[in-house]
């Protein structure tokens, strides 16, 4: 009788719901097609208006950007063109914009290319020294009468404009910057003027082509059935509100959806095909049939199976929410590799890797989550592979990887390889624990172990390592320069005007060091105010390996000879570098430190301000 009581309801309920699942097939495929065309309408309007307003928040974003550019300037004398063509250098490489300039009072330019220009006449020019940010569409002096996008914001001192940093986005780069919002394959992305005239376009657009330059060309007729008169589509274009406007090419019937940007009378328009809507319409009614017997006959089987797993299924629920409390607190996932089947079972939470719960991955699933180990951490994926055919049972290691925050978390990896009776590797069995904590303190340890602490490069101690290392490892075919640099005035700096500006010189320096040489060479600090860098040059023979050694001690002599001044004492400091060549003159560190000093004592009894290179 119990048995009879838990049967009916669900007869019932299966019944109830394969009756409502079929009135509603009838209903929707009659009402398909108009139900569809509303929703991607409505949907297209939506996406519009988001695009537009990504569009807007981009821009924003890049004045916010110059904005922020413009501060440093608050130490360049604007009235010295020198200072703001080296100020306006620093930024080379560092802006999405086509180019950047900064401009002083009278209306001369300069960009980070060196390219000069004056644009005192120019309409933005004026505005941005009256204290306004500017966004407008311009055609800069010496630019082929192209036009550009131009952003432009005041560069301010004690509360006075003093001049103005603008960027320059090209025809070409104001289309490639609306790229990124682009619809799909099958829509062209525009950006157009209160007056329809194409500002920008899609790449790869194909219902908008480059002979087109006004939007109110787009159509040979407007409206539903060509029912709308041209004058009137511009009229609901001046009302700066979302549009979704249908027209056709042709024969190619198509719809334009428009949301303004909120920037200079600017529209945002997606054009998508008409057949968009009815292909969609036609396939999903085709198939609405055939879709609704099968979810007819998946629910049936999904009430009987979930009946049937309800009987069993309490218990372990039960232990799983044990296990998956004591795994998520320690993010910790007990793993079981079968080296036959090619398949990875996870248990415990597994969350804090990818958005969705795994708990089996079979072959190229288990090479995409080793793809999250951290390029650095490549070796262990080796070891991994290796275990097949060596004959190691245990394995554990420390290794970093990507997690669905999209960054990297040390995890400790210990595992047991489970052999058949001949040796082969058969199933790998272990757990994956989070130690990232731990891991980044050692390193943050390991680190100021390594570093100088006031200017953040190598140590003396490291940096000698780090060569011998090198060295030791190196054979005669191969060429290194070793540079002692050593400051002139720098004691001076330090009776005169104090430690404080003694500290910003030597933090000066290392920054400008780092500046001439790249990330894989050493640069360090060996001293109260010596440097010293080590780099591989990449030459065929000693004259070529020389004469870019020379040019990097050129590079640094022009870097570091400066004037600074505690607003009452200047005093110009200088470097004087001594220089040393591997293997010509010394195959060991301290040979090459040795006879590099001894350059050095040469550089600064001739005058300083200079280098030499060791000769016996």
């Amino acid at each position: 009788m119990r048995q009879l009581k838990i049967q009916l309801p669900v007869i019932a309920s299966i019944l109830i719901t394969l009756g409502c699942i079929i009135g509603v097939a009838f209903w929707f495929d009659s009402n398909t097609e108009s139900l569809i065309e509303k929703s991607v309408k409505q949907s297209l309007e939506q996406t519009c208006r988001a695009q537009s307003a990504g569009f807007k928040t981009r821009l924003e974003d890049q004045l916010t950007m110059l904005r922020s550019m413009a501060m440093y300037f608050d130490s360049t004398d604007m009235n010295n063109f020198e200072q703001i063509k080296y100020s306006i250098s620093q930024f080379k490489n560092t802006a999405t914009f086509s180019s950047l300039y900064v401009a002083d009072k009278n209306g001369r330019a300069i960009s980070t290319e060196n390219e000069e220009m004056n644009i005192y006449n120019m309409d933005f020019f004026d505005k941005t020294f009256s204290n306004q940010e500017i966004i407008t569409k311009q055609i800069l002096p010496g630019t082929n009468y192209t036009e550009s996008l131009i952003l432009s914001v005041p560069i301010r001192k004690k509360r006075q404009t003093t001049g103005i940093l603008f960027g320059v986005y090209s025809g070409e780069g104001l289309n490639t910057f609306i790229e990124g919002f682009n619809y799909n394959e099958n829509a062209s992305s525009i950006l157009i003027s209160s007056d329809g005239m194409i500002i920008a376009r899609s790449k790869n657009s194909k219902l908008v082509t480059n002979r087109i330059v006004n939007f109110f060309d787009l159509g040979t007729s407007w409206g539903i059935n060509g029912d709308t008169d041209i004058n009137t589509v511009k009229s609901a274009l001046n009302t700066s509100k979302p549009l979704v406007i249908p027209y056709e090419t042709g024969p190619q019937k198509r719809m334009a959806i428009l949301a303004p940007v909120a920037v200079s009378g600017w529209f945002y328009a997606l054009i998508t095909p008409q057949t968009v809507i009815t292909d969609m319409s036609t396939t999903i009614s085709s198939q609405i049939i055939a879709v609704e017997i099968i979810l007819s006959l998946a629910f049936m089987i999904l009430i009987f199976s979930i009946m049937y797993l309800v009987k069993n299924n309490n218990e372990m629920l039960r232990a799983n929410e044990k296990f998956r409390i004591a795994t998520k607190q320690t993010q910790t996932i007990v793993f079981d590799y079968d080296f036959f089947k090619e398949r990875l079972e996870l248990s415990g939470d597994t969350e804090f890797l990818s958005t969705k719960y795994i708990d089996r991955l079979q072959g190229k699933q288990v090479v995409d989550l080793l793809n999250s180990v951290h390029p650095d951490d490549i070796s262990f994926i080796k070891d991994l592979q290796a275990l097949r055919d060596n004959t190691e049972t245990a394995f554990n290691r420390e290794v970093r990887i990507k997690c669905r925050d999209e960054n990297y978390y040390w995890f400790k990896f210990i595992g047991t390889v489970v052999r058949t009776e001949n040796g082969a590797a058969h199933r790998f069995v272990g757990n994956l624990v989070n130690v990232d904590e731990v891991m980044n303190k050692e390193q943050l340890l390991k680190q100021k172990a390594e570093e100088d602490s006031l200017t953040g490069l190598l140590n003396k101690s490291t940096f000698r390592e780090r060569i011998e290392k090198v060295l030791d490892n190196s054979g005669d075919s191969e060429l290194y320069a070793f540079y002692i640099i050593d400051l002139d005035n720098f004691k001076k700096v330090n009776d005169t005007m104090g430690h404080t500006v003694g500290d910003k010189v030597l933090l000066d320096t290392a920054k400008k060091l780092c500046m001439v040489f790249s990330d894989k060479d050493f640069v360090g600090r060996v001293g109260g105010d010596e440097f010293a860098a080590f780099l591989k040059l990449q030459a065929v023979d000693h004259i070529t390996g020389e004469k870019i050694l020379q040019s990097k001690a050129k590079a640094i002599c022009t870097k570091l000879n400066e004037l600074y001044s505690d607003g009452n004492i200047k005093v110009n400091v200088s470097s004087s570098i001594g220089v040393a060549i591997y293997p010509k003159h010394g195959t060991k560190y301290s040979d090459l430190f040795r006879h590099a000093d001894k350059a050095l004592y040469v550089a600064k009894n001739n005058g300083k301000n200079q280098f030499h290179i060791y000769s016996k």
